[in-house]
């Protein structure tokens, strides 16, 4: 007889959650029917100066799609007056990849000078009578050598490496951007 009993309060609970959510659900339909469906925003949120302006905003977009550049330099970079940290290392670089330096002078086993020419990323060694980048090794001595570019006779001397330049010579001179 329990059994029965039991049946029937399951029964019962079922019918009780059945009939709260029934209820639960007239009241949310009820909510909903009060939200009408149009907004009262409705007539300014399509006016036609919006409605013109939204149309620039996209020809601007689809005009920017297909634009392209030509350039091979960044465009936010070209005619920069105030120079930053970025501009200074680039240009040193670019002095450094461009310097026609004599970075040692060596002897051989067979007493015949050698020249170390540092160019264009790359040391190259060379002896009298041949060229580097150009340039025709006239003579090597212990601390200079002389070479042919152009038809002029030029004399390059034994030199280090040229250092970057300190932050505080930029902070002298005036010369603003960070280091």
């Amino acid at each position: 007889m329990q059994a029965r009993f039991v049946k029937d309060l399951a029964i019962g609970l079922v019918v009780i959650v059945l009939l709260v959510l029934v209820g639960y659900l007239v009241v949310i339909n009820r909510d909903l029917v009060k939200i009408p469906t149009n907004s009262v925003y409705s007539r300014e949120s399509v006016s036609d100066s919006l409605m013109s302006q939204i149309r620039n905003i996209e020809n601007s977009i689809q005009d920017r799609k297909v634009f392209v550049f030509t350039t091979r330099t960044d465009p936010l970079r070209q005619g920069n007056i105030i120079k930053d940290r970025a501009d200074r290392v680039q240009e040193y670089e670019e002095m450094l990849r461009n310097l026609f330096r004599l970075a040692t002078v060596a002897i051989d086993e067979h007493g015949n000078k050698i020249a170390y020419i540092e160019y264009q990323d790359a040391l190259h060694a060379a002896r009298e009578g041949e060229t580097v980048a150009g340039r025709k090794i006239i003579e090597i001595k212990d601390s200079s050598i002389r070479y042919t570019f152009g038809g002029s006779t030029l004399t390059a001397n034994l030199m280090p490496r040229p250092e970057m330049p300190d932050e505080n010579q930029y902070q002298r001179q005036g010369i603003s951007g960070n280091w």
